[in-house]
């Protein structure tokens, strides 16, 4: 299954169902590339696995221990010092992005409630972990990223966190049917012509559609305005059985259909 759009915010309904409301007790990194926070909710304990390894990225409730190094490195040590005790208020994906952003209610050293975010972006050799303050400005990530390395952020200590640039297009903002025809009907194939012009939907799930829908793509002459209905009916069937919610500063979606 590709990791896209699709699969994020069936993701993000599972987590909403057991770990909403918990509170962070535990913080491990046992590599480089991952981060468990334990959390308790409603009387039973949790384990959200966070991993950003190029070839295996996910989000994930585990029952699987992993060895944890002697010395926490320092990025463990600033979330636990930021997350442990903090309580899980939201979890959401903003669109159709390959990126969770679970919200906390904490503490300040003043005693006062602020709101605190982690930024999980499952984005393939690009991903990465991201703590913010309650401006979204950044405290510190997992990767250290900025234009010397070739990217097209700054994910650095300090800087406004920023959500990726995409020339794609938000599947979420089509109207109706004409305006996603409109869109498509010079597609040179359906699978990749639709992957390749909306975000958060991959080649592999819009394979998936169409052999659920029995459309077989020989040629360009599969891009016509029935099978462009279908799929369009489809996908938003699909989206439809999700509740959007407005915040942060775009859409998030929790996801009823998984």
């Amino acid at each position: 299954m590709a990791f896209d759009g699709i699969t994020t915010i069936s993701i993000v309904n599972e987590l909403n169902k057991f770990i909403l409301n918990g509170k962070i007790n535990k913080v491990f990194e046992p590599n480089k590339n991952e981060i468990i926070l334990g959390i308790y909710n409603y009387g039973k304990n949790y384990a959200l696995n966070c991993s950003i390894g190029s070839d295996n990225y996910r989000i994930n409730l585990t029952t699987n221990s992993k060895p944890n190094p002697i010395n926490a490195p320092s990025f463990c040590m600033l979330l636990r010092k930021h997350l442990i005790g903090g309580k899980i208020n939201k979890i959401y994906t903003p669109g159709l992005e390959r990126i969770v952003i679970i919200e906390f209610e904490c503490y300040s050293e003043l005693n006062d409630l602020i709101t605190k975010k982690l930024v999980i972006e499952l984005m393939g050799k690009h991903s990465n972990i991201i703590l913010l303050n309650e401006k979204n400005i950044i405290i510190d990530s997992l990767r250290h990223l900025d234009s010397y390395n070739n990217s097209l952020r700054d994910i650095l200590p300090a800087h406004l966190y920023e959500l990726p640039n995409t020339s794609k297009i938000d599947f979420l903002t089509i109207n109706n049917f004409e305006d996603f025809y409109n869109l498509t009907k010079n597609l040179d194939s359906l699978d990749i012509g639709i992957s390749n012009t909306f975000n958060g939907i991959s080649k592999l799930f819009m394979q998936s559609v169409l052999d659920e829908l029995q459309i077989t793509e020989n040629d360009k002459t599969a891009v016509n305005y029935n099978n462009l209905e279908k799929i369009f009916n489809y996908i938003t069937k699909v989206l439809n059985t999700t509740v959007y919610f407005k915040t942060y500063n775009s859409d998030y979606i929790i996801s009823k259909w998984l």
